[in-house]
């Protein structure tokens, strides 16, 4: 019988949801003095720029659709009563511009994080090589950036539309299941929006997308922190606009150096035991 063993592999370190959604939260209060100390504003203003153009073109084009979609309905529907066929014009608009806004949250933070991924990708790798002193780059090209992040966001949004989905039918309950299904679907987006954006730092640490998926994994209440600071960001017009993308970025990686550097501790510990 041999004597030797097989060294056992570290355990994952699982961060507790709500002390992760409190670091993933008050990584946005440190977004700000980041940018001064490490002089890593210019590295902002062109996905800034952008992510603005694109928030403004979605916005202008829902706006005309949900006109389109309340004429047709005006012209599908006709009601002898003038009054009450405009109530039925506002109601219709209504309902359509409600549809189309949340439209926008569900499909917004996904385009921004394919298209920006480039920039989104650089602005990480700045903000990792002046926190850490480390100057190291990124393995992917521009292409394969571009890439990753559509495979991820395009398996992002399918679960989150049916975990969403799942959450819309309770609903159904009336008073405590709309309160289940407006916290429960808010959350979530958070969730999928921060594995987004700490994506980024772990690209640019070398981490595949199964690794990136299971480190994000473990700190559900880190992501989705993130993610939560990123849509509130985005209920500010024009500047929330333009910055989310960009402070959320930062504050991914923020947290994403922070929940490394905490596994590498982690390791070491448990090899020396």
């Amino acid at each position: 019988m041999s004597g030797s063993t097989n060294p056992k592999r570290p355990r994952k370190l699982r961060r507790s949801f709500v002390p992760g959604l409190a670091l993933g939260l008050g990584a946005y209060l440190r977004v700000i003095p980041t940018l001064f100390r490490y002089k890593l504003w210019p590295a902002q203003f062109v996905p800034a720029l952008l992510s603005l153009l694109i928030s403004v073109g979605m916005i202008t084009a829902f706006w005309f659709t949900s006109n389109g979609l309340t004429n047709w309905i005006d012209e599908q529907i006709q009601i002898p009563w003038e009054w009450m066929d405009e109530t039925i014009n506002s109601f219709s608009f209504i309902i359509s511009l409600s549809l189309m806004i949340l439209c926008f949250l569900l499909v917004h933070k996904h385009i921004i994080l394919v298209v920006l991924a480039p920039f989104l990708g650089k602005l990480a790798e700045l903000t990792y090589r002046a926190v850490m002193n480390d100057n190291s780059t990124s393995p992917l090209t521009v292409p394969q950036s571009i890439s990753r992040g559509m495979r991820i966001n395009m398996a992002n949004i399918t679960k989150e539309l049916f975990i969403n989905f799942l959450f819309l039918c309770c609903n159904v309950v009336p008073g405590i299941g709309q309160v289940l299904a407006s916290v429960g679907v808010f959350l979530n987006q958070s969730r999928f929006m921060g594995f987004g954006l700490m994506d980024f730092p772990l690209e640019h640490k070398g981490l595949t997308v199964k690794e990136s998926l299971r480190f994000v994994r473990y700190r559900t209440g880190c992501s989705t922190g993130v993610g939560a600071g990123y849509i509130v960001l985005m209920l500010i017009p024009l500047l929330g606009w333009m910055f989310a993308p960009t402070f959320g970025t930062i504050a991914g990686t923020l947290v994403a150096i922070h929940e490394l550097e905490v596994e590498e501790k982690h390791r070491l510990e448990t090899q020396a035991t």
